[in-house]
């Protein structure tokens, strides 16, 4: 036949001749009133096609195994965040020792743990420093830092993706949770009741829990159920460093990163940057840096010159002092300086010093703690309890807000002209 070959190809060769004897003229037939023209049949034994089909099969790409993720190893934690690289202060020294506490028998000594501060004061620190030391302590702890942006994806995810059953999981089951910058939370209504109900799991289960926060736990504008429970624990705050803390921190950045810096340097950088410690470190850096590129030798004179548009205020020639807020304030009320720094608490003397200790808590970036040993070695309740009082009386009464208002820029003002006395 002149046509193409059809292949019939059978497993057993007694059949296959079986089927040529009996049906190959049939099939043939068939075949050309489908092809319209004629077919030669061949037929040949199967014995290979199964070895090719295997061969075929061994070349596909085998599907890998689902990888297990973990959610808990070390890296997740930033390495340079321990307790031995943290600089301890008065004004952090409490929010530490409960981390420290928490670190060495989690769940039983303080829980929940809640940290407030500012932007930059050391929080995140902590939280990375207790999960480092969980972590050394007990190698296999489950242990998870996550902001609550990140705890806020992740229930979406759940929900878009179904996945709640893993997500719950993952959270539910944790020897300690370490959750950043919970006040995002706050108008996220499903995501704070997911949040609650996981709060709830961890804290039956004796797990631990830490949260961080830029306000107190009253201020986060959560719900009152969650403020609740952030307050069963211990709650502490961190204040910006003291200008002792300050030059700690800054040398043992510099010791860290093999880098000298005069003494007479670190203090102006220290005594000019006072508002955090990431603007601390980084006005460092910069100054080393410059230093560095420009071959110009590290002194005041560059460093003043690195970070002139920096401690520039915006408003003033130089910050204000609280010095400044004491003879001012003094003045207006037509008391001695001296009387701002002495124990007499007569009604004539302690309510202007509290108003100054105010206006100090607002015009400068001074902690509570150096704010206190200005007025002549107060402690830290003393001045709390200053700022709440006037803070509570501006809130009542507009004339007295107007006052402290018009002493406030009064500092302002002389400050610019190069003179604090105001006129009485």
């Amino acid at each position: 036949m002149g046509g193409p070959a059809s292949n019939v190809a059978g497993a057993k060769p007694v059949l296959l001749r079986m089927g040529q004897k009996n049906c190959q003229k049939d099939i043939e037939e068939a075949l050309k009133g489908l092809l319209g023209r004629e077919a030669a049949l061949c037929f040949e034994a199967a014995q290979e096609i199964e070895p090719i089909l295997k061969e075929e099969e061994a070349r596909v790409d085998p599907i890998p195994a689902p990888k297990t993720e973990s959610h808990f190893t070390d890296e997740q934690f930033n390495p340079k965040y321990t307790f031995e690289s943290f600089v301890v202060g008065p004004s952090n020294r409490f929010a530490q020792a409960a981390g420290m506490a928490v670190a060495k028998d989690p769940g039983k000594a303080y829980n929940p743990v809640f940290l407030y501060g500012g932007v930059g004061l050391g929080k995140t620190h902590i939280l990375h420093a207790i999960g480092h030391a969980i972590r050394q302590n007990r190698p296999g702890a489950r242990v998870l830092y996550v902001t609550s942006e990140r705890f806020i994806n992740e229930f979406i995810d759940g929900l878009r993706f179904d996945k709640m059953k893993d997500f719950r999981s993952k959270y539910r089951n944790l020897d300690c949770l370490l959750i950043d910058d919970i006040q995002s939370l706050t108008g996220k209504e499903n995501s704070m009741e997911e949040f609650y109900y996981t709060f709830n799991s961890l804290y039956d289960s004796r797990k631990q829990i830490i949260i961080s926060s830029d306000r107190t736990p009253g201020e986060t504008k959560v719900s009152a159920r969650l403020v609740s429970r952030f307050e069963w624990g211990v709650v502490a705050d961190i204040q910006p460093p003291d200008l002792e803390t300050r030059i700690a921190i800054l040398r043992k950045k510099a010791a860290s990163e093999n880098i000298f810096v005069p003494d007479d340097v670190i203090l102006y950088i220290a005594s000019q940057i006072r508002s955090n410690i990431r603007e601390l470190e980084g006005s460092l850096i910069r100054i080393v840096a410059f230093s560095s590129l420009t071959g110009t030798p590290l002194t005041i004179d560059s460093a003043r010159e690195t970070l002139k548009d920096i401690v520039s205020a915006a408003d003033s020639s130089r910050p204000v002092r609280i010095e400044d807020i004491q003879e001012v304030v003094a003045a207006h009320f037509n008391l001695d300086l001296r009387d701002m720094k002495s124990k007499r608490r007569t009604d004539a003397i302690a309510f202007p010093r509290q108003i100054a200790m105010y206006i100090a808590r607002t015009l400068t970036e001074c902690s509570t703690t150096e704010i206190g040993d200005a007025f002549g070695g107060k402690d830290h309740t003393t001045v709390m309890h200053a700022c709440t009082k006037i803070k509570g009386k501006m809130t009542s009464d507009p004339y007295f807000t107007a006052l402290v208002n018009k002493i406030s820029q009064q500092i302002k003002n002389h400050i610019a002209l190069g003179d604090v006395r105001p006129s009485r």
